[in-house]
């Protein structure tokens, strides 16, 4: 998808609302859009962490295996982060997140994400806060 597309649409998210406008077109580039149809699974729990996903359009169940099986952790939508966590702390995937509609998505390489950090620094620390809070929720709960 071109660059100046994915600038229009990522604008109105809370996570890039502090961008300009180089910056949008920078993230546009560090970003493909992509269709995912509804059951499909976009994290499994437990693997090596190789994108940064924002959800566009759609919703996602976030599960994790406990004692008693596959545990109800979230349910994320419209502007949700996923996959960060692993790719700031160079961890494997902490949940499995699985698509129960279909959505629409901005992903990202481990490359292109440390990139978009530098790029946009008001990204980079929400990005950052954002994990911090769902890491303490997911110890809270476990």
């Amino acid at each position: 998808m071109p660059t100046s597309t994915n600038a229009l649409r990522i604008d109105d998210l809370d996570l890039f609302a502090e961008c300009t406008r180089a910056q949008l077109q920078q993230i546009g580039a560090l970003t493909t859009c992509i269709r995912i149809p509804a059951g499909q699974v976009l994290i499994h729990e437990g693997d090596i962490a190789k994108e940064f996903i924002v959800i566009l359009r759609g919703t996602a169940e976030v599960s994790r295996h406990t004692a008693h099986g596959r545990g109800h952790v979230a349910d994320v939508g419209s502007g949700d982060l996923l996959g960060e966590m692993a790719l700031l702390n160079g961890s494997r995937r902490t949940a499995t997140v699985t698509a129960t509609t279909d959505l629409e998505v901005l992903v990202s390489s481990v490359g292109e994400f440390r990139t978009l950090l530098e790029v946009a620094p008001s990204v980079g620390h929400k990005i950052r806060r954002a994990s911090a809070a769902r890491g303490s929720g997911l110890t809270a709960a476990a």
